[in-house]
């Protein structure tokens, strides 16, 4: 199957070539770059048509286009949903520059648009603003509870920002902040992201087909763009609210060459619920997270631009009510350095340096055992992305990437002065994996197009105190082909073959910052994950409407999960805890969205399901916590005039898997649980609705939400217990609780210019 697919493509790939050149010939190269008006951005996944000759492309990540036309008049348009259509006419006789500036379309009063946008099948793209609509807890924009609106994607426990996509674990998803990784993208014991929605451009979600420059995680890619600064003026803004109170600056450095964006946040849930709470017997929580994004770019001429982008962010949590007489501290640091440098009239290329650090801390201070556990990890990356476009018809893409991680799981030392904690440390990991791609985009016989190509990584790992050093490669090959039937109807299909070389040991549904990350080895293969989708997709002609209907199998070798009964404190060989086995889902998506006017918003319905096997364990198959069957997703936004809009979302998702008791007994006094199968028991189905309206001002904008209208009691967390801190109950005392986090919340938040 591999040599067939690889055959295949490098057949078609040559093939490309050899035809791209007879026509080359004949073709002089419009090129460019697309930017916002307002703020001098690029703009990415812009649309630039000939109307003349009915050739168009897309703009890159960073705003780039270059079309291969022949000589004479042509009339160019460009558009992007959000923005004002821009047409240029031109007589081109030779090379030519052609730069479009676009305006944002929030400023029609009658022509608002709010869409998730696609590229590949799959593919979502929501902006700012879509994140900004969504009604949310404490009035905290939140990018990762957004994409949980999408098809294909399962949030974790009642509020909580881990996602499941397509019956994956939340540790399979590459996130990215400007091609950083973030390895926990969650703050406040994963109810808040760690992405500041005013520090943000958009978001790009894939989880069908992966471009080739992606890879390290086998689930889906989620990559989140920083906004570069407004190089045009410099703009201050300020934001209060119940949860959370922001700050950004923005500006020129030189007009319209070189601009800079500074934003912090500063949040206080733990304030929040002591003012909210009404139980004098629970202490009050102590929790507050920062985030500080920078960002510089400067364009040094029409060739050259570099740009440096810096995050920061931070945790510190105590919650007794939880994890009674711990407190954790954790936080994510990256950096990026990108060289972006157009080669030539058709060729393109990208040079990036980046470093990304997550630690996390936590203290035991509840009895006299007190001690201190640290762990950190660090990631460094080099990688060169190369664009070529051929033809008309043909795009070129290749480039390479080297990563090292290293890490320490865990060390453990005296917190205090009343302990009798003997320090200690685990073997520190270490990582080192090569990889090199190569990518087509061809378009033949005018409807067909088809991306394609292989990614191949090699992998290093020393060796540890029970395996020996090991070497894996593994190749990727992935493709999409679609058929336009006509301009309203697209039919396209995938396949997807993905690697994962570090695992997560983790055994919490939420993701607490302790879960910890360990390089594949000799005892633990990397994951690989195959999936095959076939899709449909339906466009209004003016677009107005979308529709999608997407089906995929999903199977994924090497999944991890932790035996019966295992030792995990400060086990140097927690190779020996685990199993490995495979995980299978499949299921079919439905999406529909109103993209266009003074009413916009999507519905999508996931139907799916998913099973985990491995051997050596009581039970080999069973369903994973994320198996959540029915997933249906709802989002309206009213503009009613331009100062005032409402918006609403609805969510109904089958309930997550637990292990719970299904009986119990007594011996000597004390009361004993019989466990179900491992995540033998479905929790009750999550739903919920959520309101919102604001209203903008002249320099702010007010907006006041009601989360959980009707007072659902949602389960975030099921637990058997004995009524109090004595272990000796009698029988019929011992019970089992339902924890939930919060009925109705009201919340208001403030955003001003000054």
């Amino acid at each position: 199957m591999k040599k067939t697919v690889a055959g295949i493509l490098s057949f078609a790939f040559f093939s490309c070539i050899f035809f791209s050149k007879l026509s080359a010939q004949q073709t002089l190269i419009l090129r460019g770059r697309v930017v916002d008006e307002q703020t001098g951005e690029t703009l990415s996944d812009a649309n630039v048509f000939d109307l003349t000759s009915g050739i168009g492309v897309s703009t890159n990540s960073y705003g780039v286009y270059s079309l291969s036309l022949g000589k004479g008049k042509r009339i160019i348009r460009c558009s992007l949903l959000g923005y004002t259509t821009r047409t240029d006419t031109l007589d081109i006789t030779s090379d030519k520059v052609l730069n479009f500036a676009l305006k944002p379309g929030n400023y029609q009063l009658k022509d608002v648009e709010i869409v998730a946008d696609r590229r590949h099948s799959g593919q979502f793209r929501l902006g700012q603003q879509d994140i900004q609509a969504m009604p949310v807890v404490g009035g905290e924009s939140d990018l990762m509870k957004s994409l949980q609106f999408l098809p294909g994607v399962a949030s974790g426990n009642e509020g909580a920002n881990n996602i499941s996509v397509r019956g994956s674990n939340q540790w399979g998803n590459l996130v990215l902040l400007d091609e950083a990784i973030v390895f926990n993208p969650n703050h406040a014991l994963s109810f808040f992201s760690v992405f500041n929605n005013d520090a943000v451009h958009d978001v790009n979600l894939y989880k069908s087909y992966f471009p080739l420059n992606y890879g390290g995680r086998a689930s889906s890619v989620i990559d989140v763009r920083m906004k570069e600064g407004n190089n045009k003026e410099s703009k201050r803004k300020a934001t209060v609210g119940l949860v959370s109170s922001k700050v950004m600056f923005e500006g020129p450095l030189k007009k319209d060459k070189s601009s800079y964006l500074v934003a912090a946040r500063f949040a206080y849930p733990g304030v929040t619920c002591s003012l909210l709470g009404d139980d004098d017997d629970v202490p009050n929580p102590e929790m507050y997270f920062y985030d500080v994004n920078a960002k510089f770019n400067t364009i040094i001429n029409d060739r050259n631009r570099i740009y440096f982008s810096l995050y920061s962010g931070g945790d510190h949590t105590v919650f007794d009510e939880l994890v009674r007489g711990y407190g954790m501290d954790w936080g994510n640091a990256t950096s990026t350095f990108r060289w972006n440098h157009t080669l030539n009239q058709k060729t393109y290329t990208n040079l990036s340096a980046i470093f990304s650090n997550y630690y996390y801390r936590y203290k035991n201070y509840a009895d006299g055992l007190h001690y201190l556990w640290k762990s950190n990890m660090q990631s460094y990356q080099l990688k060169y992305d190369m664009e070529h476009n051929t033809s008309r018809n043909l795009r070129i893409k290749g480039g390479g990437a080297l990563h090292f991680f290293t890490t320490i799981p865990g060390s453990i030392d005296n917190y205090g002065v009343f302990t009798h904690v003997v320090p200690y440390r685990l073997n520190r990991r270490k990582m080192l994996d090569f990889a090199l791609y190569g990518e087509v985009e061809y378009r033949f016989a005018s409807r067909f197009q088809l991306n394609g190509g292989i990614r191949l990584s090699a992998l290093r790992t020393p060796s540890g105190p029970d395996y020996g050093a090991s070497t894996f490669i593994v190749p990727e090959p992935r493709a999409e082909l679609s058929y336009e039937v006509n301009r309203n109807h697209r039919l396209n299909i995938s396949f997807n073959q993905a690697s994962q070389n570090l695992h997560m040991l983790s055994n919490s549904s939420v993701g607490i910052p302790s879960d910890m990350w360990v390089p594949a080895n000799e005892k633990l293969k990397p994951e690989i994950m195959r999936q095959f989708t076939a899709g449909y997709e339906w466009n209004q002609s003016d677009r107005n409407y979308t529709f999608s209907l997407e089906a995929f199998y999903r199977k994924t070798d090497h999944i991890i999960d932790f035996k019966d009964d295992v030792n995990l404190f400060m086990n140097n060989t927690i190779e020996k805890e685990v199993e490995q086995g495979e995980s299978e889902s499949y299921g079919v998506e439905f999406y529909l969205s109103k993209n266009r006017g003074a009413l916009t918003g999507w519905a999508s319905y996931t139907l799916s399901h998913a099973r985990n096997r491995l051997a050596n364990i009581r039970d080999t198959e069973y369903r994973p916590v994320y198996d959540r069957p029915h997933n249906l997703k709802l989002f309206l936004n009213y503009n009613i005039n331009k100062r005032w809009s409402l918006s609403s979302t609805f969510s109904y998702s089958s309930g997550m898997n637990l292990t719970l008791p299904v009986g119990k007994y007594e011996l000597h006094g004390a009361v004993l649980y019989i466990y179900s199968s491992r995540n033998g028991y479905r929790a009750p189905a999550f739903h919920q609705l959520d309101l919102s309206g604001t209203y903008r001002m002249r320099k702010g904008t007010l907006t006041c939400s009601i989360i959980n209208l009707y007072g659902r009691k949602n389960v975030f967390s099921i637990y058997a217990g004995r009524g109090g801190e004595e272990y000796y109950k009698p029988m019929d005392i011992a019970q089992t609780y339902k924890i939930y986090l919060y009925g109705i919340v009201p919340s208001i938040t403030y955003s001003f210019e000054f």
